[in-house]
């Protein structure tokens, strides 16, 4: 109870006065109490208030300050880390470019007081030397690349100017000497007993001396450039020799010493120049040799699957080419060659490929990839649209065609193709008297390609398959069967066109066994192009074989959808049979191709006519 009491005691207690004053020393927290209490302000803690917000306004402006002002250090910053990063990146590029550097500095050469007083001072001298490079670099085209050279100057050619100081110029000089591969060329001239004579360096290796008795110094200019150029660059060199024929046997040799090099680039290379050279001396058996121990060191060569098509193609092994052209179309054209040149060739190539193909639609495109060549394919362009004109079987452009002297043709070359577009177009025409007149002007044009100095014996291996078929096929239209016949059997066995036309001049002669037989072994060697298999439909359809011939006249239409001429022979097989509406179905396919085709169009009237008599 007393505790109860207690506690009634404790409540009964009046509180304690209240402070009117916050229980803190802050003078700022008193002003505030006091502007909230709801009493008038003194002035004291009103004077207080206004100072401390005009000290918080400028605490934050400087706040905002020191925040700009860290903005602008960072910016500093980060230009000067991006000044410093762009700095290093230009040294090393600049490094960089300096080691890849790959310059030709022709030295100023010594020559006697007699010479400088005439002109031809030693940087007039280096200066003859350098124009010279640089027109033999100019002649030498090649699929290779000139990057893949182990002594490239690209355009990199230059005289060296000796200057003094620190100059851009000299310390470029420097780094590059350092860093980079400079070929640096030196030499002099004087007067000897045996007449003036020139001695040239390229590098370190020793100086030859050439020696002119008359005292001709663009003679002596020219031999100092070659020897520079074959010491540096000899592939190069060995391709820019391929326009001397009377040199073939330098070229020869330079090859096969390049075959032993501990380089296997320069060796695949130069077992590629050997395949060129073998093809250009009519050996197109060796080419192949050649090309294919190329291809065992890289497998995706460009240039040796180039030399195999076209060395197929001239042994007249159709169907290889053709599967290997597409083998190639499938390689990736690397750093390693010229892209230009690669395209250009695939194009030539495509050419060869579509006369063999009867496809009129690719010799298109072939010719206008040359007309948009910048180099030796330039040119060619007219001969392709001359030949898909002819496959369409419009002759009037082949007897106007005259070949111009380009795409590395001499003149005798273009010649020779002006007159065998004329022989083409006039079997194509018909005219028997055409005909007579234009095989006497290939006939004659032939004579003098065989003798062509350094081309004879090319032009001795390829008349055989290049041109006694296409001049058997004109005997056996003027009907001069026996000369046909005795022509065309001293064509090679393993040549696709030889023996087709084997076949034709057979079914000339009327013996229809023996053509069977030579078409039937055209179609085995090329199971995969039109010619035979047309020519073998015709023959057996003629013989009323109607089943046999259908069977192998779709296989020509399949194999060559853009060429009229087994859908016209199968138009002609169903109208022997009386099958008109399907007959002018298949004129009327023909016709898409060719339009311009005089007897498909009579064959066609006729049927119409029959059509509707019936």
């Amino acid at each position: 109870m007393a505790d109860a009491d207690e506690v009634r005691i404790r409540r009964k207690r009046p509180p304690r006065p209240r402070s009117d004053l916050p229980n803190t020393p802050d003078a700022v927290d008193i002003a505030m109490h006091a502007a909230v209490s709801g009493k008038p302000l003194p002035d004291v803690a009103r004077r207080l208030l206004e100072e401390q917000s005009e000290l918080i306004h400028a605490q934050c402006a400087e706040l905002h300050l020191r925040a700009m002002g860290q903005r602008v250090r960072a910016a500093l910053w980060a230009i000067l880390a991006i000044a410093a990063c762009a700095i290093l990146g230009l040294i090393g590029l600049l490094l960089v470019h300096a080691a890849r550097a790959d310059a030709l500095i022709v030295q100023s050469f010594q020559v006697p007081p007699s010479l400088a007083a005439q002109g031809l001072s030693g940087q007039v001298v280096a200066t003859e030397v350098l124009d010279k490079l640089a027109d033999m670099q100019g002649q030498s085209e090649s699929m290779r690349a000139a990057s893949s050279y182990d002594n490239n100057w690209g355009d990199d050619l230059k005289i060296d100017i000796p200057n003094t100081g620190a100059t851009a110029d000299q310390l470029w000089k420097l780094l590059r000497g350092w860093l980079g591969k400079e070929t640096r060329i030196s030499g002099e001239i004087i007067r000897t007993p045996e007449g003036l004579a020139l001695t040239a360096r390229a590098g370190s290796k020793p100086g030859q001396r050439f020696v002119s008795k008359s005292g001709n110094l663009d003679e002596l200019v020219t031999k100092a450039a070659e020897l520079i150029y074959r010491e540096t660059q000899p592939y190069r060199y060995s391709v820019y020799l391929a326009q001397f024929p009377e040199r073939a046997g330098e070229q020869h040799a330079l090859l096969i010493g390049l075959t032993r090099d501990a380089s296997q680039r320069e060796r695949k290379w130069a077992l590629n120049g050997l395949a060129v050279d073998a093809r250009e001396q009519g050996n197109f058996r060796g080419a192949l040799g050649f090309a294919h121990r190329a291809l065992a060191i890289d497998p995706k060569m460009q240039p040796a699957f180039a030399n195999l098509v076209v060395a197929n193609a001239e042994l007249g092994h159709d169907q290889e080419a053709i599967d290997t052209l597409a083998r190639q179309h499938a390689l990736p054209v690397g750093s390693e060659y010229d892209a230009d040149i690669v395209a250009g060739n695939l194009c030539n190539q495509d050419a060869i490929a579509a006369d063999a193909e009867r496809d009129p639609v690719l010799l298109d495109r072939a010719a206008d990839c040359f007309d948009a060549s910048a180099n030796s394919f330039a040119g060619l362009a007219g001969a392709a649209r001359v030949y898909a004109g002819v496959l369409r079987h419009d002759w009037r452009p082949a007897l106007s065609f005259v070949q111009p002297v380009t795409g590395g043709l001499v003149p005798g070359e273009a010649a020779a193709a002006t007159v065998r577009s004329r022989l083409v177009g006039e079997l194509e025409r018909g005219s028997l008297p055409g005909i007579a007149e234009a095989l006497d002007a290939f006939r004659a044009e032939e004579a003098v390609k065989l003798q062509v100095k350094g081309s004879e014996a090319y032009y001795q291996a390829r008349v055989p398959i290049g041109d006694w078929p296409l001049e058997a096929r004109a005997l056996a239209r003027l009907g001069r069967l026996d000369e046909a016949a005795a022509l065309i059997a001293k064509t090679p066995l393993d040549c696709y066109t030889c023996v087709r036309v084997r076949g034709l001049v057979e079914e000339a002669r009327g013996n229809a066994p023996a053509a069977q037989r030579w078409f039937a072994e055209a179609a085995r060697q090329g199971p995969r192009l039109a010619p035979a298999f047309a020519d073998w439909g015709r023959l057996l359809a003629e013989a009323r074989h109607y089943d046999s011939a259908e069977v192998k006249l779709s296989r020509a239409v399949q194999l060559a959808p853009n060429w009229a001429d087994p859908l016209k022979y199968w138009g002609d097989l169903l109208a022997a049979q009386g099958r008109t509406r399907e007959a002018l179905a298949k004129y009327d396919a023909a016709l898409k191709l060719a339009p311009n085709w005089a007897e498909l169009r009579g064959a066609r009237a006729s049927v119409q006519r029959r059509e509707r008599v019936q």
